[in-house]
């Protein structure tokens, strides 16, 4: 089973780590960041989903190939993909190579595209997966 393990909590998004089945973690992710009493707190909660490999489009309407995590209570169209700050994420988890900072002071995702290229092909003839998150 694949993990996301979360560990920053912040205005400027939901900072964690995606590892493959047994291995190291493979990459940084980001997720955005919705306020909830007095916290902030990701869509994706601790928990088990199935991810399942599929067409979709963000707003731009550029299709892609990704994962959608399903089977979050109240949600849908919850995807991986690339982007590099809370803002690029609705609820979706964005991967990158480390965490940065920007010119504000808040923290973002760094090398989006090329670590989401990477994750693909690390799944090329994947179907879908088990994501443990926590």
């Amino acid at each position: 089973m694949h993990t996301l393990k979360y560990s920053a909590f912040r205005k400027d998004g939901i900072f964690g780590m995606f590892t493959f089945d047994g291995d190291a973690p493979f990459c940084v992710t980001l997720s955005h960041a919705f306020p909830v009493e007095g916290t902030y707190q990701p869509i994706v909660k601790a928990g088990t989903y199935t991810c399942v490999r599929g067409t979709h489009q963000l707003a731009n309407g550029v299709p892609f190939e990704t994962f959608e995590i399903t089977g979050v209570e109240g949600h849908g169209g919850l995807l991986f993909h690339a982007g590099n700050f809370n803002k690029d994420s609705e609820g979706c988890t964005l991967l990158g190579e480390a965490i940065g900072n920007q010119a504000d002071g808040e923290e973002m995702i760094t090398n989006s595209k090329a670590t989401f290229a990477a994750w693909m092909q690390t799944m090329d003839g994947v179907a879908q997966f088990m994501l443990e998150v926590s």
